[in-house]
């Protein structure tokens, strides 16, 4: 019989906008609150600043919002002894440094090190910050997660040393299958979906122009979810006015049940990005039917297995081609999304929170 532990989760996410790594803590807490029904060998806690949003309600997790500070000051200042005491698990990159350097087991989940692949993407003060604090993370932590084994072996080739204690769990799926949608093989609406930053990171504007070409040659519609970072805003890319009423702009959608709809309506998903460590949305759009489109990248690979087509990134051409390539072939179509249905079934956000849990207890 496992000893019981009791474990802090840092629920600075709870504040923070919705993207990827806000997605993935809050997806691993409801996992990890469903897995509680049958386990009692941990106790668990959220704690978080105080809230200025409506509280996520769990049933076997309890949320305590403490604490006067905010951001990085009540991470770094109030969190290590509102956590004392217990297992302190991170699910967001960053640990206090007081918990890091003391007798407290604290695992952080450091999802990629795209803040060094990609400087011009972050602000100067958030770059400076990950700088000072990453390592200190990467070589004081008593273990870490992240995301895939790709970004596994890209983070030890800058930190050998945190080898021995990093383990990769690949991110679940998507939670609004639930529902039983993702039985049902839709009809598709008639457009490309790509769902995600509308970033350079990203491939946005690759994504763009070819969306640009294939609307001008052949009419097909596209439709893009995602906000629009200061990068491309400020960048003064914009879309053509020839080629407007074909391209819709749905900023950025924190309901699943509305996202769902797009995912299920979408003659095929595209995903061309430059770089990526486990991402949600091809698994999401797997789950709902549609098939994908990736880039032919190592941590994509590993995602998507053959259960998408692939697309060089650095090529506008090879993205057109190959979107072209599936919305002429129905009998592919129906192929990816029967292969799309079985490759999203085997990612499991119950099955992340299992492996973390094993992690974080560390026995």
């Amino acid at each position: 019989m496992l000893k019981p532990v009791s474990i802090a989760v840092n629920g600075r996410f709870l504040c923070q906008p919705i993207t990827g790594v806000q997605r993935y803590a809050r997806e691993l807490i409801r996992a990890l609150d469903s897995m509680l029904d049958q386990r009692n060998d941990i106790d668990v806690t959220v704690i978080s600043p105080r809230l200025k949003s409506p509280a996520p309600v769990w049933r076997n997790i309890e949320l305590q919002q403490c604490g006067k500070l905010r951001g990085h000051a009540w991470e770094q200042l109030e969190l290590p002894y509102l956590s004392a005491g217990k297992i302190l698990f991170c699910p967001g990159n960053t640990a206090p440094a007081l918990s890091l350097l003391s007798r407290q087991r604290t695992v952080v989940c450091v999802h990629d090190l795209s803040y060094l692949y990609f400087p011009d993407a972050y602000r100067a003060a958030f770059r400076v910050w990950y700088k000072l604090l990453m390592p200190i993370v990467l070589r004081t932590a008593d273990a870490l997660i992240t995301v895939s084994e790709s970004e596994r072996k890209s983070i030890v080739a800058r930190y050998p040393h945190s080898m021995s204690r990093l383990v990769a769990i690949q991110n679940g799926g998507a939670s609004a299958i639930a529902d039983g949608e993702s039985e049902t093989l839709r009809e598709p609406g008639g457009y490309v979906l790509y769902v995600g930053s509308l970033s350079k990171r990203k491939n946005f504007p690759g994504m763009l122009e070819a969306a640009c070409r294939l609307v001008r040659r052949r009419g097909i519609r596209f439709v893009f979810v995602g906000g629009v970072p200061k990068e491309i805003a400020d960048g003064g890319l914009e879309t053509p006015e020839d080629v407007r009423a074909w391209i819709t702009f749905t900023g950025q959608l924190d309901d699943s049940n509305v996202l769902a709809k797009f995912y299920r309506g979408a003659t095929c998903f595209l995903f061309p990005s430059f770089y990526e460590a486990s991402p949600l949305p091809p698994i999401e759009a797997m789950a709902h039917g549609a098939p994908v489109i990736a880039s032919d990248i190592p941590s994509l690979r590993e995602r998507c297995g053959e259960a998408a087509l692939y697309c060089d990134p650095f090529s506008v051409d090879s993205i057109e081609q190959v979107i072209e390539r599936l919305v002429d072939n129905k009998s592919l179509q129906q192929e990816l999304r029967v292969r799309g249905l079985l490759r999203a079934a085997e990612f499991t956000w119950e099955e992340c929170a299992r492996q973390t849990v094993e992690v974080i207890r560390g026995d």
